[in-house]
């Protein structure tokens, strides 16, 4: 369950109406491939932080950020930092 901001340095509470709310379909490895299956997983960034980063994922990597290439300017935010 979503309770705030995926960005560890932001404290923003859950707001789904608000932000950039993402799914991330991915496969469940297993010894036995008759189990394999895909799981969903959700993260949330809070409208600060989806205008500063934006979600990594990558197969067998964990969800990480990534500052954007183009973030917009916002002042008086100096408590941002990547939680990759």
């Amino acid at each position: 369950m979503i309770t705030k901001c995926f960005n560890a340095a932001c404290y923003t509470p859950f707001d789904y109406r608000a932000g950039r709310l993402v799914r991330f379909s991915r496969r469940n490895a297993s010894d036995d491939q008759k189990e394999d299956g895909t799981f969903i997983e959700h993260f949330w960034l809070c409208e600060v932080c989806a205008e500063l980063y934006e979600f990594d994922c990558e197969p067998g990597m964990p969800v990480g950020l990534r500052r954007r290439k183009q973030a917009a300017s916002i002042e008086n935010v100096p408590w941002l930092v990547s939680a990759a």
